[in-house]
């Protein structure tokens, strides 16, 4: 009977592009995982709308953002170190309780009427300290689901599922807040982690040797960083995701100031340019699980660095909600193209017993250096307008991608041949 069902989940999912799915235990994290970023990313609509109704503010909206991510600025390297010293799955069914929990609160407090914006900022700082140890525990716990053959095809997929709940959620999250309110959005993404929790909790896993550490927590950072430091190809694409990151991935804070005030739009407007931001996300995530191979890889970091500079300088210099919308989706396809490959680079150099610590320098480049970039971009906005955060963003992050691509270039890197 077990061998019967292998064989049929080989038969279904036998194409390369979706293998890692032939594993039970990356099919229960895969759809688990989906209906919780769709519940997500519900909240994160509402939440942002309801920010903005209470402050009128893009700055204290961008301060929002800042504190949910910033944790990571200050926990993430400690947080690599636990996920080598701990098992990942345990961690992450402690932290993914952990937002549930967060979640329901929020609900409370809005549908009693009782939420106030410091309330909001509190919440956020929590997620945020979950995001933390969330974010390189998940990202090393892949190799424990399908193995270093399957992995990169695994990292294709996790986003390609991220980016199909950033489209459905926003969407979704924009009709709901627009008809039922924002407590149900909340409410909504509560109940949704229930999903990723159980799918983890029956998951089958092969203990992991865990060598014991006799260095301290602080020994055991340098030695991720000193990995890092010392392998030019996992560097170099380290720091063009770290420098994106900061001046260029800031929608989550101009993307509902952009709507309002330059586009005079309202909650569902505001929800279609969130979800064609997402559905150019998902359409990054799918060439990848078909083209991303190996030989491909920087083929798509290049391109998704300068197409997200140049999508952000053209959105700078727009006043119409549709031409928008095409260039949020084009932005979309080159974030994940970006992120998604440099994920794909790194892991697939970095040794099992360095996993977690260089993954916790990939979500500090990614999500904390990102929260930073949006509070600086709130800034902008307030003083000068979204268009202006925009287009100086983008401006920066091409130069900082032209210069990164000549020291690739110079340093001879020799990758994917």
């Amino acid at each position: 009977m077990g061998r019967s069902k292998k064989d049929f989940m080989q038969r279904i999912f036998g194409s390369s592009a979706l293998a890692a799915l032939r594993h039970r235990n990356f099919r229960l994290f895969y759809f688990g995982q989906m209906i919780s970023v769709i519940g997500f990313w519900m909240q994160n609509v509402a939440q942002s709308w309801v920010v903005l109704e209470m402050t009128n503010s893009p700055f204290l909206l961008g301060l929002v953002t800042f504190v949910q991510f910033v944790p990571n600025l200050a926990f993430s390297l400690a947080a690599g170190v636990f996920a080598d010293r701990f098992p990942r799955r345990t961690l992450i069914v402690g932290t993914q309780t952990g937002f549930m929990l967060l979640a329901f609160l929020l609900t409370v407090l809005s549908g009693t009427g009782a939420l106030r914006y410091w309330h909001i900022v509190f919440i956020s700082s929590f997620m945020g300290i979950l995001h933390a140890v969330d974010i390189p525990a998940r990202q090393a716990f892949l190799v424990e689901m399908v193995g270093r053959e399957d992995l990169s095809n695994a990292i294709a997929l996790n986003s390609s599922m991220f980016n199909a709940a950033r489209v459905l959620g926003p969407a979704l999250g924009g009709m709901v807040l627009a008809r039922y309110g924002a407590t149900t959005c909340f409410l909504s993404n509560a109940v949704s982690y229930l999903f990723v929790i159980a799918g983890l909790l029956v998951m089958t896993i092969d203990k992991r040797v865990i060598k014991q550490q006799k260095k301290d927590m602080l020994t055991q950072i340098k030695d991720g960083i000193n990995y890092i430091k010392t392998t030019p190809t996992v560097l170099i694409p380290m720091a063009l995701l770290a420098s994106v990151s900061i001046s260029a991935m800031n929608f989550g804070v101009l993307v509902p100031v952009f709507a309002r005030t330059v586009l005079g739009q309202g909650p569902e407007g505001f929800g279609v340019l969130v979800s064609s931001l997402g559905t150019g996300s998902l359409a990054g995530a799918m060439v990848l699980v078909v083209f991303g191979n190996k030989c491909n890889q920087l083929k798509f970091l290049w391109a998704g660095a300068a197409g997200l500079s140049l999508f952000q300088i053209l959105l700078g210099q727009m006043q119409w909600f549709w031409p928008s919308a095409a260039l949020l989706a084009g932005a979309g396809w080159s974030m994940v193209s970006l992120s998604a490959s440099v994920n794909s680079i790194i892991q697939m150099q970095v040794p099992d017993e360095l996993r977690g610590r260089v993954m916790s320098i990939y979500s500090l480049s990614f999500i904390g250096l990102s929260s930073v970039g949006g509070m600086l971009a709130g800034a902008v906005a307030r003083w000068f307008g979204a268009t202006v955060a925009f287009t100086a963003g983008g401006s920066l992050a091409l130069l900082v991608t032209l210069w990164l691509a000549r020291r690739w270039h110079l340093a001879k890197c020799s990758y994917g041949s």
